[in-house]
């Protein structure tokens, strides 16, 4: 079995090749069930964020698995494999698993030390353990990775100080408005992340007065935040009366059009709007930056402003990747006995065959011994084959490459098989 990672972020693709493939958490289930469908997958998670899509699945086949997650994308979002595959990358067995310990560490982040891709990674494996598409490698390596995860938070400075994609919103806009001036905001979505927007702004903006439409959950994040809470069916009556619009909703289409900023152009009497996009997929059309004093941030503009810290916390990312390192080595000690205690299993077999062939070559010799000679001869052979075997097995972990296990494990079963004498 092969621990393979296929994926697409911030790294390889915009913001508008990712929100194509984005799978949304209602959709999640069905997702599972359809790429565990595969031939050689026998269990997947899927990683869906704002900044990444990663597919993480135990194969048997590292070549056909591959093939088997880009069909399935392509299939599940009604894209052509060729328009997908430029911005995909691959990783398998030891690179797949630190791949997944950076990414559970942050190390991997567009906003070195960010927590909530912790979060997300932990979320990803309970909602495909819930539905039955891990097996017992993943279940180790995601478990594992959560575990990384933590100690890093927990250890180091990693985080210490970082910033988000909501405070480098607040960041934007403080370029633009004063922080003393009566800031006036609405928020297009009630969850987490605009939660996290509200707070930063009235830290950093003492007269920001907020406003909030959501289908459900604008009354309880107004009341958190002392803002108002709208009908959603009045969010473009609310434009006119809000210098900054944020949006963060699981909308899978635009909740604002140009067309539709067209029709209240002239009301807005020549002010500024800003217009701030935090979701995947994007719910602010982006043409809207074509209408005079309106201005449209994704949230690819967004991480843009990132300024980085990464020589200062050089000694940090360095203690991240030791932590990293110390528990992979316990991963790697239970994964190598997924291959290494079978095959030596299968060589003791084999080794028994031998032994039962000898003893039938020396037929006429073993008659001449009595019951209890034959008994201290088969022990003898008995303890011969465990040396044989436990001296494999020093000798296969001390000079096997994590990388090369399995290929040597294989190559070590069938140089023992006795298939080809028979």
């Amino acid at each position: 079995m092969h621990f393979l990672v296929i994926g697409i972020n911030f790294k390889t693709a915009d913001v508008s090749v990712r929100e194509k493939i984005h799978f949304a958490p209602c959709l999640m289930s069905r997702a599972l069930l359809m790429l565990n469908e595969n031939k050689s997958i026998k269990g997947s998670v899927i990683l869906s964020t704002c900044n990444r899509v990663e597919i993480y699945t135990s194969v048997t086949c590292v070549e056909e698995g591959c093939m088997e997650v880009l069909n399935f994308i392509s299939a599940f979002h009604n894209m052509p494999v060729e328009s997908i595959a430029p911005y995909t990358y691959m990783k398998n067995c030891q690179d797949g698993v630190i791949h997944l310990f950076k990414v559970a560490s942050s190390l991997d982040s567009m906003v070195l030390g960010e927590y909530q891709i912790q979060g997300q990674v932990r979320d990803a494996y309970f909602v495909a353990k819930e539905n039955g598409s891990t097996n017992s490698m993943l279940n180790k390596v995601f478990q594992t990775a959560i575990q990384i995860g933590k100690k890093v938070r927990s250890e180091t400075k990693i985080g210490e100080g970082t910033v988000s994609v909501a405070t480098l919103a607040v960041d934007m806009v403080k370029q633009i408005f004063n922080e003393q001036s009566n800031l006036n905001l609405l928020l297009l979505g009630a969850g987490k992340m605009s939660n996290l927007t509200a707070s930063y702004f009235q830290q950093k903006f003492k007269n920001c007065q907020l406003t909030v439409a959501n289908r459900s959950g604008a009354d309880e994040l107004a009341r958190k935040v002392e803002g108002k809470a709208i009908e959603y069916s009045k969010r473009f009556e609310a434009i006119l009366e809000n210098e900054v619009i944020i949006a963060s909703t699981s909308a899978p289409n635009f909740i604002i059009c140009k067309h539709e900023i067209l029709m209240i152009k002239e009301q807005l009497s020549g002010k500024t709007r800003i217009f701030i996009d935090l979701s995947i997929p994007r719910n602010i059309d982006p043409e809207i930056n074509n209408i005079e004093n309106c201005f449209v941030y994704s949230i690819d503009d967004i991480n843009k402003l990132i300024v980085s810290n990464i020589d200062k916390r050089s000694l940090e990312i360095s203690k991240a990747e030791e932590i990293i390192q110390g528990i992979s080595e316990d991963y790697y000690e239970w994964y190598s006995k997924q291959f290494i205690v079978p095959a030596m299993l299968e060589i003791k077999k084999e080794l028994e065959v031998y032994k039962k062939s000898s003893c039938d070559t020396f037929a006429p010799f073993m008659q001449t011994l009595n019951e209890e000679q034959r008994n201290s001869l088969n022990g003898l052979m008995d303890l011969y084959s465990d040396k044989i075997i436990k001296t494999i097995m020093i000798n296969f972990r001390k000079s096997s490459t994590k990388e090369n296990l399995i290929k040597t494990t294989n190559t070590l079963k069938n140089t023992f098989t006795l298939e080809n004498d028979k």
